[in-house]
């Protein structure tokens, strides 16, 4: 068996010795491709948009309010500001009673029961075009389990990383005794999922 110099036995005639010269280049041309990716990730990341979610101003003859009704019930930054400012209500309705869910308390989970001079359908056809003018996908509508009314269920990836879960609740449009004033109640509740996007 021949050797070289240094002892190292020689490969079989024919065969020439492998080079781990070009071995070494693997890892270099990965690292540079990583380094491209992320290099093309930065060029093309968008941030967060904490402004406003585009949506309709107006529905029929219901204008949005500006001010979002879960905005006074942020706590730690949770909801993030892209799902705050996606919930909206008409114009007109008033804040009734702010009710416990008996949700997780580790993630938030609120709902907020309004009064509206609209009927029942008006908001139906509001909230409706509302939730998808403003990202949010509707996975369910119709008549909600034990109670009378409508229920609209839709769900949203927040800037934080989670899937945001919004429902509302409309109950059946209610008269006064002389037929002349109607006023119909809506439930609003918003919360964090517990998978994120």
């Amino acid at each position: 068996m021949s050797t070289t110099k240094d002892a190292r036995p020689l490969p079989p005639p024919g065969i020439n010795p492998t080079s781990i010269k070009w071995a070494a280049i693997v890892p270099l041309v990965a690292v540079v491709m990583l380094g491209l990716v992320i290099f093309l990730n930065i060029l093309t990341a968008k941030g967060p948009d904490p402004s406003p979610s585009p949506g309709l101003n107006q529905v029929g003859n219901l204008t949005v309010n500006p001010t979002p009704p879960f905005a006074a019930l942020v706590t730690a930054g949770e909801p993030p500001p892209d799902i705050v400012n996606s919930i909206v209500v008409p114009q007109g309705a008033v804040q009734v009673e702010l009710p416990h869910t008996g949700g997780n308390v580790f993630s938030f989970d609120r709902k907020i029961v309004f009064e509206s001079p609209a009927s029942s359908q008006a908001l139906y056809n509001f909230f409706q075009a509302q939730m998808k003018g403003r990202q949010w996908k509707i996975f369910s509508s119709g008549k909600p389990a034990n109670a009378p009314g409508v229920e609209i269920l839709s769900r949203r990836g927040g800037s934080d990383s989670f899937f945001w879960l919004q429902g509302v609740d409309i109950s059946p449009t209610t008269f006064s005794k002389d037929g002349g004033a109607q006023s119909t109640r809506f439930t609003l509740r918003l919360y964090q999922a517990a998978v994120s996007n």
